[in-house]
């Protein structure tokens, strides 16, 4: 059995010009500060002082409430959507290396190159320039050793029998991958049934004719 870390309800509001916490059920649990990204580090703090535990071994669910507004779910979906775009475009310039470093060793022009990828020649000048400081195309991240594992060998070209994305990851592949991600920064104790969730749909998709024969 996985112990499950213990889960502190906290309320976020804004006073008197600053960012109030108070941890439910926690006598003497409030704290403020005046900038918002202040929060999570000072309210850890007060929470592992009251209780003598250490900072990271809590998990906080989150509350924000703006008088009668509570603005939870919002403020979370965008900090999500934050990390999402964070990671596709983390992904998307990776691959845009590796194509202008293969366009070029093919003997492309810049003008051609830029036709290709939808910049100005002059981009692609930058960003072969900025490629010989930054030549990592796949990220040393044990998510994506976690999808490789699990399916490398599911995941081949049918033409050629090679491995999908295997000198940079696939958008199949880095969508896993954010997937992972997401799920790993939900609390604890609904990650299993937000992946099980995700994959009985996936799993009903997969016997989905129409959606398997669709263009």
């Amino acid at each position: 059995m996985i112990d499950r870390l213990p889960a502190y309800s906290v309320v976020v509001s804004r006073e008197d010009g600053l960012w109030v916490a108070v941890v439910e059920g926690l006598p003497a649990g409030a704290t403020d500060v005046e900038k918002f990204e202040e929060l999570p580090d000072a309210v850890r703090d007060v929470i592992a002082s009251l209780q003598d535990i250490e900072p990271d071994s809590f998990w906080i669910d989150w509350h924000y409430r703006l008088g009668t507004q509570d603005l939870t779910a919002l403020i979370e979906n965008l900090r999500e959507w934050d990390h999402l775009v964070e990671h596709a475009v983390r992904q998307r310039d990776a691959t845009r290396r590796a194509t202008i470093g293969s366009m070029r060793s093919a003997g492309l022009s810049y003008r051609e190159i830029a036709d290709v990828i939808g910049v100005s020649h002059q981009r692609v000048g930058q960003l072969v320039a900025e490629s010989g400081n930054d030549a990592v195309l796949r990220q040393p991240d044990e998510l994506y050793a976690a999808v490789e594992a699990k399916l490398g060998q599911r995941l081949r070209d049918p033409a050629t029998h090679d491995l999908v994305g295997s000198e940079v990851p696939s958008p199949f592949e880095s969508v896993l991958v954010a997937l992972l991600a997401a799920a790993q920064r939900a609390r604890p104790d609904f990650r299993g049934d937000l992946l099980s969730g995700t994959a009985s749909v996936l799993t009903e998709v997969a016997t989905d004719d129409a959606f398997l024969n669709s263009r």
